[in-house]
């Protein structure tokens, strides 16, 4: 008996023992490398969709049973596996952090940044995210070394200008490719694209990164990819993130007068309000009005984003909408954008089927502030804001005929900003933007090691452009013609822009005696863009019935005139690219690599045996830091230099779109009637085509070095390039028996690029609680044209020239000296040194100045303690120069009566103020100004171009919620710029400024809630 009770006790035991060991129960621990922890490593129980994720300091707690798998991974980091025993804690290092595994996309293929030869830059979505900016380039701008963006505009959803490696044509187009998820896309704007919605931006700047795209590349490649699905089995994760931001215009620093300085400078000078007024009614004048702040305003911007993240065993997806209401800080201008993205990974059970597909869809409103820069008086709210004058009040408007009577019974332009108050409440200038992206790609594995690929795409882009201009306004009741009614116009223009594009891969790799890796690659691809435009124009709208852009109160055409006969136009526009390609990678033991691509394009822009060209590169990398001698090193955790060569092109011959120069096509001969007549026949005018027409070439040289040491505290990459443009598409002179003097053509004129490159990193601090990252990139690019044999190889235009042994669009002009001190006239410095008034056609000199900024980069740091982390990004530009005209307009005497002027002319010169540096306001010779340096000034900034602060909510707080993050933060755009520029905006992407919408600053705060 006491034998069986012993029995049954110990079954007993051994049963309570097994459901014990069966039971979960909470494992904790730390993630950390040999530096610290590493705040959001991911944590999964193996086989299951229990998953954690490592707090700021390290730290997980997860759910899980003896015997299971605790499988630790980060990105970067080798993946570690624990099994659950006994313990509850289980502390777990990672590998020493070198992170040599990291993809980098390279085009068409993918590699890691141990193998790749290239020289490019990833900025990845922390960087791109959350930023209050309609277009994600302008989140690039001073992140890479070599990418230069001005953004010449503060219109929201404005396309910025984009240059890689500075400008390598003379009248070519200058943009880099942009390619989404593997899709060749149309960049000419991307305000109907979520910056939310992108995991990574690559910059391929050398030949052995873009010549693979063939004709297409020679400016640049920027690869986006956009997020996919999870990457935790069987887990799904929201995120919702709300950003509300304020805007507001940049300060100038002019001396503009106010109401009594402008009557008292009418009064001296004899003309205006001011000259009937007496001293006493100037000093008592009750008006002081300043129109930049009535025409611009403090914009206010709401963005709603939310995502679904999923990953199951064979299926993944990432979903994700976006709302964008921005207003702009010009008054009527403002951006409204809704979003949809849906990404699908799919995979067979056996893996060896997979496929995704894509789908993006983005509409955009954009109401747009027209005719910016120009001197239209009536058409133009900047010239009315920076130029009008102060004594006029905006409450001296009621209506449009009283504005017109005001002008009639005034007949000068003084009542300007009163023009643009009725534009402003009677015009209407509208974008409507449709953008469908979508591409479906599927792989299989042939055989072991070998892969084919086909990714089918398309992409239609749609505009509704409408502008209207009220029958009752002042600029109808100004225009309309003597035999109608009613003026008034309104534009209805659409424009549909399809591509498709259509890929065959097929991707071989292989390890020979493990240290023997190929990777080869054997592409066909088809690229189709069709643009379709319809155009017209209704003249004279029944302002009873009229509403803008529906159609109604368009006025039926009558017999005594034509006038209200509506006229439209419809243009077609298409183009196609066939292309083979290669590439073959070659990797000895990770210590030695060679890459190698071939491509040969067939292009519809050309024709004949000029169709088709042959573009390729060459690349090598020696990793020293894999090296035998190197292993017992421990300063150097990575060592490459890599080295490459090769020939890329650029289609796009004529600036603009990718259709300029399509229809008529450059090489064809185009004739058209002209007004000379033999016999009383009418005769032809002909254009002569160039039919050896084909792509502007570059060759660019790349060598660099990546570099990591101080356990990976340190990291940088040095980069020098030569790039060289040949063929260069412009004017040279021809036999004039033809009837021309000069053809366009491709030239033996060519454009040289040399510039070093350099992005540093260091980890000032890195510890459990700390981390302290200072980062900087720069670089210095000089720009050379030779071989133009047009004009002595002098290409002169106004004040800008390319000329050989000059850079693209240097500033030509005479150097101005300053006043005349016995008369107040202005002094202009001669070829040989001495001053004149009248300066010869020999003193207009070149200057070794451009638009274009010798240097250019940035610099700032990331930190992060304790849950508050802080990030700034400060952008410079040097050596660049531009012409300040709205300057110029406030110095201009003969502005006085109509428009204000700066008060510096209060100094003027007089026969009693003969010291003064501002000339006389009755010179003479004030217009030789316009040809001179007098206005040309220093455009080099520094600019503290974004700062966030903000606050990460401790897991511990949230573990009793649905909620697995929170972060809240505080941020600014354009806060401050240390500049010698007096404008509104030292950052332009144009040679001169006048009457510009300068970008903003920006206040925004925001969070992000992850559950």
């Amino acid at each position: 008996m006491r034998s069986k009770f012993k029995w049954i006790f110990t079954l007993l035991l051994a049963f309570t023992m097994q459901f014990s060991f069966a039971q979960e129960k909470t494992v904790t621990g730390v993630v950390s490398d040999k530096t610290g922890p590493l705040p959001g490593a991911n944590v999964v129980v193996k086989g299951s969709n229990r998953s954690a994720q490592a707090d700021f300091d390290g730290k997980y707690s997860i759910k899980a049973k003896t015997g299971e798998v605790l499988v630790i991974s980060f990105t970067g980091y080798n993946n570690s596996s624990v099994t659950v025993g006994a313990a509850s804690t289980y502390n777990v290092t990672l590998n020493d952090g070198i992170k040599l595994d990291e993809v980098v996309v390279e085009g068409y293929r993918s590699t890691t940044k141990a193998t790749t030869v290239v020289a490019q830059t990833t900025v990845n979505a922390k960087t791109i995210e959350n930023r209050p900016n309609a277009s994600f380039i302008q989140t690039l701008q001073g992140q890479v070394a070599g990418l230069n963006i001005m953004t010449g505009t503060g219109q929201p959803g404005a396309k910025s200008t984009v240059l890689i490696r500075g400008v390598g044509t003379v009248n070519g187009n200058t943009d880099p490719l942009y390619v989404i998820d593997g899709v060749p896309t149309n960049g000419d704007n991307f305000r109907s694209l979520n910056p939310n919605d992108i995991e990574s931006a690559t910059v391929l700047k050398d030949a052995s990164a873009t010549a693979v795209y063939g004709n297409r590349a020679a400016n640049g490649v920027i690869v986006i990819k956009t997020r996919r699905g999870g990457k935790e089995e069987g887990k799904t994760k929201y995120r919702y993130s709300l950003n509300t931001g304020f805007s507001e215009l940049q300060s100038a620093r002019y001396a503009v007068s106010n109401s009594h300085e402008m009557l008292k400078l009418e009064q001296n000078y004899g003309v205006g309000r001011g000259a009937t007024l007496s001293d006493a009614e100037i000093d008592a004048y009750p008006i002081n009005t300043n129109w930049t702040k009535y025409f611009f305003r403090t914009a206010v911007s709401k963005e709603h984003s939310f995502s679904v993240e999923s990953q199951g065993k064979q299926l993944s997806s990432y979903t994700s909408v976006n709302y964008l209401d921005q207003e702009g800080v010009l008054k009527g201008t403002k951006l409204n954008r809704f979003t949809v993205r849906n990404n699908i990974d799919g995979k067979s059970k056996d893996e060896k089927f997979r496929y995704s597909t894509n789908l993006s869809i983005g509409f955009s409103k954009n109401n747009e502030a027209g005719n910016l820069g120009t001197g239209a008086v009536n058409r133009n709210y900047v010239l009315g804001a920076y130029t009008g004058a102060p004594y006029i009040s905006p409450d001296e408007y009621t209506g449009s005929q009283q504005v017109l009577d005001l002008y009639g019974s005034d007949g000068t332009l003084l009542y300007t900003p009163l023009f643009l108050i009725d534009k402003m409440k009677t015009f209407t200038n509208n974008t409507d933007e449709t953008r469908i992206l979508g591409s479906i790609e599927a792989s299989y594995e042939i055989f072991k090691d070998a892969n084919f690929t086909s990714r089918t795409s398309s992409e239609l882009l749609e505009n509704r452009f409408t502008q209207s201009e009220h029958p009752i306004s002042f600029n109808a009741l100004l225009f309309v013609n003597p035999a109608a009614e009613f003026g008034g116009f309104e534009d209805v223009n659409y424009r549909r822009d399809f591509a498709f594009t259509q890929l065959w891969q097929f991707d071989y790799s292989k390890t020979f005696s493990e240290k023997h890796n190929l990777n080869f690659l054997l592409a066909s691809e088809f690229n189709f863009n069709q643009l379709n435009t319809n155009n017209s124009r209704q003249r004279g709208l029944n302002p009873l019935t009229f509403v803008p852009g529906t159609g109604s109160g368009y006025l039926a055409d009558i017999t005594a005139h034509d006038f209200y006969g509506s006229t439209s136009s419809v243009s077609m526009f298409k183009k196609s690219l066939i292309s083979y390609f290669t590439t073959v990678d070659y990797d000895y033991d990770k210590k030695f690599g060679l890459v190698g691509s071939l491509r040969y394009d067939g292009s519809s822009r050309f024709i004949g045996k000029r169709q088709w060209g042959t573009f390729w590169s060459l690349g090598g990398r020696w990793n020293l830091s894999n090296m035998s001698f190197m292993k017992d090193n421990n300063l150097f955790q990575v060592l490459k230099l890599r080295a490459s060569y090769g020939a890329t092109g650029n289609e796009r011959v004529v600036d603009g779109s990718i259709y300029a120069g399509i229809s008529p096509p450059l090489f064809a001969d185009t004739y058209s009637t002209a007004s000379n007549m033999y016999n009383g026949i009418g005769g032809y005018a002909v254009n002569l085509g160039y039919q050896d027409l084909h792509w502007e070439t570059t060759k660019q040289a790349d060598a660099g070095l990546d570099f990591e040491l101080l356990k990976n505290r340190l990291r940088g990459t040095f980069d020098w390039y030569h790039r060289k443009t040949i063929d260069i598409f412009d004017s040279a002179p021809i036999s004039p028996i033809t009837g021309q003097t000069v053809l366009a053509r491709n030239t033996q004129a060519d454009v040289t690029n040399t510039g070093v490159e350099a992005s540093l990193a260091y980890d000032v601090v890195r510890n459990d609680n700390f981390k302290f990252t200072v980062r900087a990139n720069v670089a210095y690019n000089e720009n050379e044209v030779n071989g133009i044999t047009l004009n002595g190889g002098e290409n002169i235009s106004g004040n800008y020239a390319t000329s050989n042994g000059h850079q693209v669009g240097e500033f030509y002009v005479t150097h101005y000296a300053g006043v005349n001190p016995l008369n107040g006239e202005l002094l202009f410095e001669e070829a040989d040194g001495t001053l004149t008034e009248t300066p010869s056609a020999a003193a207009t000199k070149y200057t070794r100045k451009s638009e274009i900024p010798v240097y250019q980069g940035g610099f700032g740091f990331d930190l992060d303690y304790k849950g508050f982390f802080a990030t700034t990004n400060f952008t410079f530009a040097q050596k660049v120069w531009r012409f300040d005209f709205d300057m110029s307009g406030l110095y201009d005497p003969t502005n006085l009566g109509q428009f204000n002027v700066t008060s510096d002319l209060l100094n003027a010169w007089t026969p009693t103020n003969t010291t003064s540096d501002v000339p006389s306001l009755n010179a003479l010779n004030l217009g030789t100004a316009d040809t001179s340096d007098r206005f040309l000034r220093d455009a080099s900034y520094v600019r503290l171009r974004f700062l966030q602060v903000g606050y990460r909510v401790p897991k511990k707080f949230l573990e009793k919620t649905f909620m697995t993050n929170l972060s809240f933060y505080a941020q600014g755009e354009n806060l401050h710029t240390w500049t010698k520029w007096q404008g509104f905006d030292a950052e332009s992407n144009r040679a001169s400024d006048q009457y510009q919408y300068p970008t903003p600053k920006i206040i925004s705060f925001g969070m992000d809630l992850r559950f």
